[in-house]
C-alpha cells in the first residue's frame, strides 16, 4: 500500500517552490518589521495575531475538509512533528512557557524541510498551499519571534534532552500509522520528496533521518544563541 498516495510534492525551483519561499521570507519580514523597535502594548498585538494566525490556520483546516467532504484520517490528524509545533508555538505566546519554547525552537527546525522539498500531505489545491505554508512557516515564524522579542532562551544541552524526549513520540505516532494506514511523521514509508538526508528504504532511512534530526536541534540551538544574543531592541 502506497501510504503517501495522496501526497503532492513541489519540485524545487517550480513556480510553487518559489511562491512558498517567497511568501514565507516576505512573512518573517513583516513580523519582523511590526516588533522592531515596538512596543510592549504591539508587540502583544503581533504576539496575538500569531496566536490567531496558527489557531485559525488549523481549525479552518479541519472545517473546510469536512464540509467540503475530504477529511481523511490519513492527512487531517495533527500527528506531524510540525502539527506538534502548531500547539506548541500558540501554548508558548500565549503562557510564555520555557518548557514549550524549547520543544517549539527544536521541533520546529523540521519545518526548514518542507520548504527547501516540500510535500503537501493532503495533495495540490491553492487552498492547501497557503494551508501548508502559514501551518510550517508559521511555527518557524513564532519560534524566532520569541527568541528575539520576547528574549526567551535555550537552557545548555536542551535540544539533546528534548532530541531524547522526541523519541517517546514515535511508537506513538507509528501506532497510529498502524491503526490507520498513514504515514505521520514519515515513519511508516519514506517521503516521496528528494530530500538528501533521504537514504535507504524503510526501516533503514529511519536511522538517517534520527542524524538528520540531531543536526537540525543542534544547528537551531546555535542559530537561536546567535540571534538572541543580536540587540535588536
Amino acid at each position: 500500500m502506497d501510504r503517501n498516495a495522496l501526497h503532492h510534492t513541489i519540485p524545487i525551483g517550480s513556480y510553487d517552490w518559489i511562491f512558498i519561499n517567497g511568501m514565507f521570507v516576505l512573512g518573517c519580514l513583516i513580523v519582523f518589521l511590526l516588533s522592531y523597535k515596538a512596543s510592549a502594548k504591539r508587540l502583544t498585538w503581533v504576539r496575538y495575531g500569531l496566536v490567531g494566525l496558527l489557531s485559525g490556520n488549523f481549525v479552518v483546516n479541519q472545517v473546510f475538509a469536512l464540509v467540503t467532504n475530504t477529511w481523511q484520517k490519513e492527512v487531517h490528524l495533527p500527528f506531524h512533528l510540525c502539527s506538534f509545533s502548531v500547539f506548541l508555538a500558540i501554548y508558548t505566546l500565549l503562557k510564555k512557557s520555557q518548557w514549550s519554547y524549547e520543544f517549539l525552537i527544536f521541533w520546529s527546525s523540521g519545518a526548514i524541510q518542507a520548504f527547501i522539498t516540500p510535500e503537501i500531505p493532503g495533495g495540490y489545491s491553492l487552498y492547501n498551499l497557503w494551508e501548508y505554508l502559514i501551518g510550517h512557516g508559521g511555527v518557524i515564524i513564532a519560534a524566532f519571534f520569541s527568541t528575539i522579542f520576547l528574549k526567551y532562551e535555550a537552557r545548555p544541552r536542551s535540544w539533546f534532552k528534548v532530541f531524547l524526549l522526541t523519541q517517546f513520540a514515535l511508537p506513538f505516532v507509528g501506532f497510529f500509522n498502524w491503526w490507520l494506514d498513514a504515514n505521520y511523521m514519515f515513519i511508516s514509508q519514506k517521503p516521496n520528496a528528494n530530500n538528501p538526508f533521504i537514504i535507504g528504504e524503510w526501516p533503514y532511512y529511519i536511522i538517517g533521518l534520527e542524524f538528520a534530526v540531531l543536526l537540525h536541534f543542534y544547528a537551531f540551538d546555535w542559530i537561536h544563541k546567535r540571534v538572541g544574543s543580536v540587540k535588536w531592541i
